[in-house]
């Protein structure tokens, strides 16, 4: 199982997200009220311990279509990005978080900035943005 679908997994478990609608990877169709988890460059490996493991981060965003029609709109839209990033630091200290295939342990789960309006559309619509990482142990090979 990749670390994609380990988060697609992980993610689902959110209550926070709309009954019924998609949680896509890489991708955010027109229609509001859907998600996607996207892949997002930064560092890689954090630190090399000297078994040849290491800490490693794998960045990514929870992006929403979401309507931006009107004042009471936008403001539930932040909440949204603002309780999912709640929720992030809620499981980490509990310690529920992706599971990861043989040889690769989850350590640490977070939103590394406020969700923001990413892009906003021609019509009455935005993508909302929260930018993530899972931090991980990976063994030596």
């Amino acid at each position: 199982m990749t670390i994609l679908e380990s988060l697609h997994t992980f993610i689902l478990s959110y209550s926070g997200l709309e009954t019924g609608a998609p949680l896509w990877v890489d991708f955010l169709g027109p229609a509001t009220n859907q998600y996607s988890i996207e892949s997002l460059p930064g560092e890689r490996i954090l630190e090399w311990y000297l078994d040849d493991s290491s800490l490693r981060a794998f960045p990514f965003a929870l992006q929403s279509m979401r309507s931006t029609a009107d004042q009471a709109e936008r403001v539930g839209n932040n909440e949204f990005a603002e309780l999912f990033s709640d929720w992030l630091e809620t499981q980490w200290k509990a310690g529920n978080m992706p599971t990861l295939d043989i040889g690769k342990q989850s350590f640490k789960i977070e939103a590394v900035d406020w969700g923001v309006l990413y892009e906003q559309g021609q019509s009455e619509t935005g993508i909302y943005s929260v930018n993530c990482r899972l931090i991980y142990k990976q063994d030596a090979a």
